[in-house]
């Protein structure tokens, strides 16, 4: 390593030492995420730092593991490999949050028994950070049972972040799912329950209708994630309490669209126009407009020589004045570049 980057490191270890709250370790994480943007380096740096028998430099070691596995999907395995090696005592609160925290990062199918075994660890800020990292994890069953269970942890940061990632991030559907998402309606917590009713919405519950136009009429009103799971609901009853949003907001815009019959018919009819002008274009086409679980709109999505690309259906007919033939064009002439590209808007 180089003497400058030790230097950092070194710097970065001192003011964990020093930290006391969030606040003060921010310092250490603007270190960590500098020295992160190069990232073999900092892989091998965080490798070498969980060899440490000093267990601050072995959490600022999983710190920029984490930092790196955010800015470097190259980086992930290797990373997960390395924290995973680093067993964390049971009452090691510190090295245990930092262990999850970078494991949420990292995306890796191999971190679940961990992650699931910090769920239950007696720190809930290490409870937090697993409710944090699992719906980054593979939706498997033990994913989502732990989420169910963390829902009604006793800790409200903890309940917040495990309804939020059960409802809105984990895409599971399930009697269980729904009823523990049921059972924080109510919750003396005003985001958790928000967050248990756009769960609901999302999964187009319609008895979440009555509780999502309690959440419009209130004086806080809804942010954009929670309008994106209202517009799920289609529910006409809705409209007059959207009217009062503003409608050049797109998240308003497609709630406003998705539960007006009216206009949802006349995307989807411009939906099976486009799939049409596009098999008409080439006959051998393969492609497909579907709609995803949890999410409101249509995506095309056409598979070729130069791979796979998706585009918004809403987006398109925007694009092409509502001309289907047009947009098949614009579809036809993007596929025909290096490569296909998603021009899906990022949701908000």
């Amino acid at each position: 390593m180089e003497p400058a980057a030790e230097d950092l490191l070194d710097r970065a270890v001192e003011l964990a030492r020093q930290a006391r709250d969030a606040d003060d370790y921010e310092a250490v994480w603007e270190i960590l995420r500098e020295f992160a943007a190069d990232g073999p380096a900092s892989l091998l740096a965080g490798t070498d730092l969980l060899a440490s028998s000093d267990p601050v430099v072995r959490a600022v070691g999983c710190d920029l593991l984490g930092c790196a596995s955010e800015l470097h999907e190259a980086v992930r395995a290797d990373a997960a490999s390395a924290l995973l090696r680093l067993a964390p005592p049971d009452t090691d609160g510190d090295l245990s949050w930092s262990i999850a925290h970078a494991l949420g990062s990292t995306h890796d199918r191999r971190a679940v028994p961990l992650l699931v075994s910090l769920a239950a660890h007696p720190d809930p800020d290490v409870r937090l950070q697993a409710a944090q990292a699992l719906p980054f994890m593979p939706p498997e069953e033990a994913v989502i049972g732990v989420l169910i269970r963390l829902t009604a942890d006793q800790d409200p940061p903890v309940r917040n972040w495990a309804t939020f990632g059960l409802g809105s991030q984990a895409e599971a559907d399930a009697p269980a799912v729904r009823e523990a998402l049921w059972a924080r309606v109510g919750d003396e917590e005003e985001d958790v329950h928000a967050e248990a009713v756009f769960g609901l919405a999302r999964r187009r519950d319609p008895r979440a209708t009555p509780l999502a136009i309690e959440l419009l009429e209130a004086e806080q009103g809804i942010y954009s994630w929670g309008l994106e799971a209202v517009a799920c609901l289609r529910d006409p009853a809705l409209l007059p309490y959207l009217a009062g949003y503003d409608a050049t907001s797109p998240a308003v815009a497609a709630a406003l669209r998705e539960c007006d019959p009216a206009a949802r018919l006349q995307r989807d009819d411009f939906a099976a126009a486009l799939l049409q002008a596009v098999y008409d274009r080439s006959p051998a086409a393969d492609a497909a407009v579907f709609s995803t679980l949890l999410e409101t709109g249509l995506t095309l999505r056409t598979t070729g020589a130069g791979g796979t690309g998706d585009w918004s259906v809403e987006a398109l007919m925007e694009r092409a004045g509502g001309d289907p033939r047009r947009a098949a064009g614009v579809v036809a002439r993007e596929c025909a570049g290096p490569s296909a590209r998603a021009v899906r808007p990022p949701a908000g």
